[in-house]
């Protein structure tokens, strides 16, 4: 079994760098560790909210990286809402899931998408999604959608696209409402985000880097790592790791 140690680890997502430094060296094994349920019967009620806000914490990391990794500001920004009232999630995805099939046979592209399901005050649900496709019609896309309003988002100045997708994700991992529903809709032909543990590489990468903004630099205390320093870097370009192999 081989180990390899590391202190810092960057995720690359198209202009997006986030730099993870360890505090104690990170040991990396060839042998998948197993992480069951075993002996979790037992499970309190504050452990369960705890698990479940961190699956929507992963949920909405997940969507900012491929966010960032596949789309840009000029990809197309769309809402699509209900004339009626939806309230039911598993309805509503329904409708979505017919829609996205129904645009791509429309478009006869192999469609490249990201989308999320928002819940407005009163309960109704509605749809942000992210997309690389040609041009297409308001119009269009309403006729395709065929449940109410459509509107194309402008976006033209944000620079962080997973950021701005993100944050109509509920952060509430609680909310019985998406309890065995899907909360993001993602199409399998997206790249996925860069990682490299490389001492070199990462050093070859921080001193290229063309930083446009620093998002938030943060620290927090590890019960394995020590402290861990965290930042996230807006670029002024897309940067890929491919370039320092």
């Amino acid at each position: 079994m081989k180990h390899q140690f590391y202190d810092k680890k960057i995720v690359v997502s198209g202009n997006v760098v986030e730099l993870y430094e360890y505090e104690l060296p990170v040991v990396k094994s060839d042998r998948p560790s197993r992480i069951g349920r075993a002996g979790q019967n037992a499970t309190t009620e504050e452990t369960k909210r705890l698990n479940r806000e961190k699956v929507a914490a992963r949920a909405r990391q997940k969507v900012r990286r491929y966010a960032n990794a596949n789309f840009s500001n000029k990809s197309k920004f769309i809402t699509l809402t209900f004339a009626e009232n939806i309230t039911e999630l598993k309805a509503a995805n329904r409708e979505f899931v017919k829609f996205r099939k129904r645009l791509a046979r429309f478009l006869h592209i192999d469609l490249e998408y990201i989308a999320t399901p928002e819940f407005q005050k009163r309960g109704a649900v509605h749809f942000h999604m992210l997309m690389n496709c040609p041009y297409i019609e308001n119009e269009t896309l309403a006729r395709l959608w065929g449940n109410g309003f459509v509107r194309i988002n402008c976006i033209d100045n944000v620079d962080n696209i997973g950021a701005y997708i993100t944050k109509y994700m509920t952060k509430d991992g609680l909310d019985e409402r998406l309890a065995g529903q899907k909360c993001y809709f993602m199409s399998h032909n997206l790249k996925a985000p860069e990682v490299t543990t490389d001492s070199e590489t990462i050093e070859d990468v921080l001193a290229d880097m063309d930083v446009k903004r620093v998002v938030c630099s943060s620290s927090f205390d590890s019960e394995y790592y020590g402290i861990v320093r965290y930042t996230q870097y807006v670029l002024q370009a897309p940067l890929s790791l491919a370039e320092y192999r």
